[in-house]
């Protein structure tokens, strides 16, 4: 099988099944136009509470804190989706500080 057509099949097994684990030391990519990095500092207890909320939704880190950092601009944003996310970002928080 060439290595064309052998890509193409695991391309297409992997989009079918988004949600299969992810092998320990595997990178996870997604096509986008993000270029750009931000750094941020956090103290431990900081860091602590996104990491582990970041492990309750089964997501990266930093995919939360950009999901928490882009839900907080969209703040100004009347649209429903906008609402739905600084409510989760909320809770999410609050959550942490009881938990």
């Amino acid at each position: 099988m060439p290595i064309s057509d052998l890509i193409a099949a695991e391309a297409e097994a992997s989009e079918r099944d988004m949600d299969a684990a992810i092998k320990p030391g595997s990178k996870v990519t997604r096509g986008h136009q993000r270029a750009k990095t931000l750094q941020v500092r956090l103290n431990a207890e900081e860091f602590d509470a996104l990491v582990q909320a970041a492990e309750r939704r089964g997501l990266p880190v930093s995919t939360l804190a950009r999901d928490l950092l882009l839900a907080q601009l969209a703040g100004s944003d009347d649209s429903a989706q906008a609402l739905i996310a600084k409510i989760r970002a909320q809770l999410e928080s609050l959550a942490t500080r009881v938990a």
